[in-house]
């Protein structure tokens, strides 16, 4: 009886869903680009700084990962980006950087900029006290390296859920921290800039005094340290070469009892004083593990922004190409390939959907410049953003490829190996499968906690209220939350995280509609968006209408 009624419900949601998109025309509205004037001119001071110093260095520097420590160096010296201009709040510009002008430059090159400003000079500066952001400021001056050591071996994807490194205090007349990689599997892998870098900073689980007991037996989880990585106690080797961007050194960084000054710890949220006491600056915010984490974060933004831009260049490639390449299309008759419809289409819908992507991402950057503090709500919307974002852009490289035949395999194309730069950035600061199990896992959270029986009634109202225009979305997110809930009722245990492995298409369909829809429900109303024909494009691809 019940699913009768569930059926007729759906049934006549669906044809009300129906009827609201029939006799909907495509909107003749263009939509704006996210960037003002003044934005303008700063993508183009910054881009002939980067391509200036590409010029200027010694010829074949960009292939060798000394030359590009050479032209890193020298940026920074010239003074790229002041150390006030990588706190949360002044970060406008810094997102510039890498979403318009880092990508004209190697893929590489371009990921020693995040790992130098972002990684690495934004923790110092997000998570260090007035004393170390001074200190930062002289490292940029004197153009030195720096590095950021957060994923572990042992961790594989799951980098910055385990870390097993240690920094121990250690007390007596001369207190400090005891840096240590206890197993083979806690030393730190795939280091960007690792070999050529005078700093880093490293994520390494912090153990304290219990203030009862007067042992060291506290552990804080992972907090930063800034180290020099040339010291006793530090160990670094290369890694095996890779396939394209050998310019950028990776390294394996392990530590052996190096030992640290207890101001070698990160201060702007939290210290230990000379007795091994831990102490929050401020008592009243408990210490979280996102503020340590944040330049991840940001990263992720960057990411995405720099991703559709890489996609850009490709796009803008193919279609000067294509409006040069003549096709027979009649005896006598030619035409250019972009004219063709298939091919006018696919630039059309692809220029769309890069267009909303850059909407979202500067919205996305608004909130982590703005908003007091970082909420769950925005770590989802950062997520949602580098998952959906990256994947487009690849998908679009394979569909621009599938359209310009042999072009797509000649050297002097805009394809090749250089494009894998995309799948760095799929893997990286946080990799796309484990993003989603996540985004899924916290649906089935919210399921759990409200009710099957309101989630199954979501399926005929999303249909009824249509909100966006996109209720037969919604009510297929509902249904397929309802299906993967299903699959755990009764399990326990090893037969929970089996049941969870085999899901793995619904965990993924749960992740992505939810993605699609946060994207499209965070730019609908959107000034310079709302109501234009990127918008629909993107619905039409996503959503089917």
């Amino acid at each position: 009886m019940f699913s009768a009624v569930i059926a007729a419900i759906v049934g006549i949601a669906t044809v009300v869903a129906l009827f609201r998109l029939k006799g909907k025309r495509r909107s003749k509205v263009q939509a704006k680009d996210i960037l003002s004037p003044a934005d303008v001119v700063y993508t183009k001071s910054c881009k002939k700084k980067l391509l200036g110093a590409i010029e200027e260095a010694q010829e074949g520097a960009i292939s060798t990962y000394e030359g590009q420590a050479s032209i890193i160096s020298k940026l920074l010296s010239g003074g790229l980006v002041s150390v006030d201009g990588l706190l949360r709040k002044n970060a406008h510009e810094l997102f510039i950087l890498h979403r318009e002008a880092g990508p004209v430059v190697e893929g590489g090159l371009g990921v020693r900029i995040t790992v130098q400003l972002n990684l690495f000079g934004g923790s110092v500066a997000n998570l260090g006290s007035v004393d170390q952001r001074t200190w930062l400021q002289g490292v940029f001056d004197r153009g030195e390296l720096g590095c950021f050591c957060l994923t572990e071996a042992g961790a594989g994807v799951l980098s910055g859920l385990v870390v097993d490194t240690t920094a121990t205090f250690v007390g007596g007349d001369e207190p400090h921290f005891d840096l240590h990689s206890p197993t083979l599997a806690s030393r730190k892998t795939w280091i960007s800039q690792g070999l050529t870098s005078k700093w880093g900073v490293v994520i390494a689980r912090l153990l304290v005094k219990d203030p009862q007991t007067n042992e060291v037996t506290v552990d804080k989880g992972p907090h930063a340290f800034v180290i020099d990585m040339k010291a006793k106690g530090c160990h670094v080797e290369d890694m095996p070469s890779k396939i394209d961007f050998n310019g950028l050194d990776n390294a394996n960084v392990w530590f052996e009892h190096m030992r640290l000054d207890l101001d070698a710890m990160l201060t702007g949220i939290s210290s230990v004083s000379a007795d091994g006491l831990y102490h929050l600056k401020n008592p009243d915010v408990p210490f979280r593990f996102v503020e340590v984490a944040q330049r991840l974060l940001s990263g992720r933004i960057c990411i995405a922004g720099a991703g559709v831009n890489q996609a850009r260049k490709v796009l803008d490639a193919v279609e000067s190409y294509s409006e040069k390449r003549l096709i027979p299309t009649g005896r006598d008759q030619k035409t250019p390939l972009s004219e063709l419809p298939v091919m006018r289409d696919t630039l059309e819908e692809l220029k769309a959907v890069m267009c909303v992507f850059r909407h979202f991402t500067k919205s996305v950057e608004d909130s982590f410049i703005s908003d007091p503090t970082i909420t769950d709500e925005l770590v989802h919307r950062i997520a949602c953003g580098k998952i959906e974002a990256v994947g487009f852009c690849i998908d679009a490289i394979l569909a621009l490829k599938a359209r310009v035949g042999s072009l797509s395999l000649q050297d002097e194309g805009p394809f090749g190996s250089k494009t894998d730069i995309l799948y760095v950035y799929r893997f990286a600061e946080g990799d796309t499968s484990i993003l989603r199990q996540k985004m899924a896992r916290d649906s089935l959270k919210a399921v759990a906690k409200n009710g099957i029986f309101k989630e199954l009634l979501n399926i005929p109202l999303s249909l009824i209220l249509n909100k966006g225009g996109v209720g037969c979305t919604r009510a297929k997110l509902s249904w397929t939350l309802v299906k993967l809930a299903a699959k755990f009722v009764g399990k326990r245990g090893k037969a929970k995280v089996k049941a969870w492995f085999e899901a793995h298409r619904e965990v993924e369909r749960v992740a992505k509609l939810r993605a699609l829809l946060t994207v499209y429900d965070d730019v609908r109303g959107r000034e310079g968006l709302r109501g234009s024909r990127e918008l629909q494009l993107f619905k039409q691809r996503y959503f089917g209408h």
